[in-house]
Formats: structure tokens, C-alpha cells, sequence
């Protein structure tokens, strides 16, 4: 939301921290990590399904949470798989982000997938970055504020309460948004393959509103809202209220990054939680990089940056939230 212009330092900086961070293994495949943490959360979403069907429709809203929480845990499994991050092969991670996203969160993985490079190609430009775009409800950036009229100048004006609503709705319009993709854009097997294995997540909550009744139709619906809070609580401190550039902005891809990105402390709690986005600026610099080594390669960054002036910047979850209501209500102030 705070457009700045930077001086231009030399491609070579990104090159040499590269060749650091490889040479510390950083980049190197850690497959026992991920047996054990992808082995874990689907038992854990397991779990939580059991427990779903087992308990009462009074413990509706528990049972919902927990489908949320380890639905959104799979999908992070799929969006490191995305990043080429588990496998060697290409195709070994595409058949395991297509389980975790179109079979079990039921968001088709080739959609999220390209809309996900996208935003790690262009980051923070807002012409080309979905992920600061907004479908035209919030207003990101102060051009996107500028000027509006009709039904985006009266949202404009309420933003401040309308983060809350477009949170809750974030799975629901991946969903939507999903499906018109997959008609759009996808021919062939892959068209084919995200059919099936969206038929697959379509039949599981289908087979659980016939045989529940009301309470299956409850649990679908509360899971999406906790999911996309969850999903959206994720995203939020990444990148929102920190600077954007144009596409052709006089701007090195490690300044993009660094100065771009916003970190969210280093805990392990957090680490679970954030499934690794914690370190916005570490994935974004090294996206193909298991997320157990993060950690590990935020001890090379960070004083790698501070030595040429880029400023890191790194928060505790709630100050971040803190911050992104506050350049959300500066856009409402200025513009509204």
C-alpha cells in the first residue's frame, strides 16, 4: 500500500547469496521432513474426521474447526509441492499438490498453482500480483483506492469491516474461482485429472450432507468459513501494507523480495502454524527450498541484508495484523 522508489543495486548481490545459501545444502531435498510432516497431517485431518462424524451436532463448531485447521495444514503440504520443494521429479510434486488441493481442500491445484506463480513472479506489482489485487472489494494500494465510484467507492469506504468478510470468504471464492479456471484454461489430462479429483471432494461432502443431514451441510459450511480465515491469516502479513513496484520498476529481484516481504516471527509454534510462510522472505528468495531449512537460511539472509542497507523486516503475528488494518484504514481515510 506504500508505492516507493528505490536506487538500483547490482543483480550480483542475489547471485552471491545464492551460492552462500547453496553451498550450505539449504537447497537439498529433505524427504524424511516431509514423509513425517505429510504423513502427520493427513493422519491429523483423518483424525479430525473421525472425530467430525463421531460427535454430536452440538460439537458442530469444534468439529468444524478441527477439518479447517488440518484441511489447510494438506494444502500447505500441496503448496510446498507446488514450489517443487518435496520431490526431484515435477511430475511426483504435481500428483501430490493435485491430492492436497483438488481432492482434499477442494480448490483445483492447476488454479492455484499458476495463480500462486504469479504472484511469486510478479510480486507486490499490482498490476500483475493476484495476490494484492482484491477482485475489486478492498483496495490494496493507493491507485487501486484512487477514483473509485459506485458499489468499490461504498466498500472503500467501509474496509475497515470488510476484511473481516472477505477473510470468510476466501475458500469459497478459491472454490468459484477454481472452477471457472479449470473450464477456461485446462485441456486434456490436466483438465481431466482436476475433474476427478475434484468429483472426489465434491462426493465427500455431498455423501456427508445426505447421510447428516443438516449437521453434514453445517459442518461444510463452517469448515470453508474457518479455512478461509485460517487461509487468509496465513496470507495477510506476507505482504500487505508493505511497498509495490510496477513491473518494470528500476528494482533488483532480491530488493523486490526482501523489501517487499514481511517475516513473522521465528517460533516453533508459529513455524507449524504458518506452515513455514512465517519466513515470507526466505520462500520468496529461495521458493524451491524445503521448509524445514528456512529457519537455517534466515540465519544467512537477514545479516546478508542488513550489510547493504535492505531493510528486513520481521514481526510478531499480531503487530503484523495490527499493521495491515492500519494501511487498510489509512487507504479508508485518505481515499474514502
Amino acid at each position: 500500500m506504500v508505492d516507493v522508489a528505490t536506487g538500483v543495486r547490482s543483480e550480483a548481490d542475489y547471485v552471491e547469496l545464492r551460492r552462500i545459501v547453496t553451498q550450505a545444502g539449504l537447497l537439498k531435498r529433505a524427504y524424511l521432513y516431509y514423509l513425517l510432516r505429510a504423513g502427520s497431517s493427513f493422519a491429523l485431518l483423518g483424525g479430525a474426521v473421525t472425530i467430525a462424524v463421531a460427535l454430536p451436532a452440538s460439537w458442530l463448531l469444534l468439529s468444524s474447526l478441527l477439518l479447517a485447521v488440518f484441511v489447510v495444514q494438506v494444502a500447505l503440504i500441496g503448496h510446498d509441492a507446488g514450489h517443487q520443494e518435496v520431490f526431484r521429479s515435477p511430475e511426483k510434486n504435481w500428483t501430490l499438490g493435485l491430492i492436497c488441493w483438488s481432492a482434499i481442500a477442494g480448490v483445483p491445484f492447476w488454479y492455484w498453482n499458476d495463480r500462486h506463480n504469479a504472484h511469486h513472479g510478479h510480486t507486490n506489482d499490482p498490476a500483475n500480483d493476484p495476490d494484492i489485487q482484491g477482485g475489486g472489494l478492498l483496495a490494496f494500494t493507493a491507485d487501486d483506492a484512487r477514483g473509485r465510484t459506485g458499489w468499490r467507492l461504498i466498500a472503500l469506504r467501509h474496509q475497515g469491516a470488510l476484511i473481516v468478510l472477505a477473510a470468510g470468504l476466501l475458500a469459497f471464492w478459491f472454490r468459484i474461482e477454481g472452477v471457472v479456471y479449470m473450464i477456461r484454461e485446462l485441456r486434456g489430462p490436466r483438465r481431466l485429472a482436476e475433474l476427478l479429483l475434484a468429483s472426489i471432494n465434491v462426493a465427500a461432502w455431498s455423501s456427508a450432507i445426505v447421510l447428516m443431514g443438516w449437521k453434514g451441510a453445517g459442518l461444510f459450511f463452517c469448515t470453508q468459513l474457518f479455512a478461509s480465515m485460517y487461509l487468509a491469516a496465513l496470507i495477510a502479513p506476507n505482504h500487505k501494507g508493505m511497498p509495490v513496484w510496477a513491473k518494470d520498476a528500476p528494482i533488483t529481484f532480491l530488493q523486490r523480495q526482501v523489501l517487499g516481504s514481511r517475516n513473522v516471527t521465528s517460533h516453533p509454534v508459529w513455524d507449524y502454524i504458518f506452515g513455514g510462510l512465517n519466513y515470507q522472505i526466505e520462500h520468496h528468495l529461495f521458493p524451491t527450498m524445503p521448509r524445514v531449512n528456512l529457519n537455517r537460511c534466515q540465519a544467512i539472509v537477514r545479516p546478508y541484508c542488513e550489510a547493504r542497507g535492505l531493510e528486513y523486516t520481521e514481526v510478531d503475528p499480531l503487530t503484523s495484523y495490527r499493521l495491515i488494518r492500519a494501511a487498510y484504514l489509512e487507504l479508508q481515510r485518505q481515499f474514502a
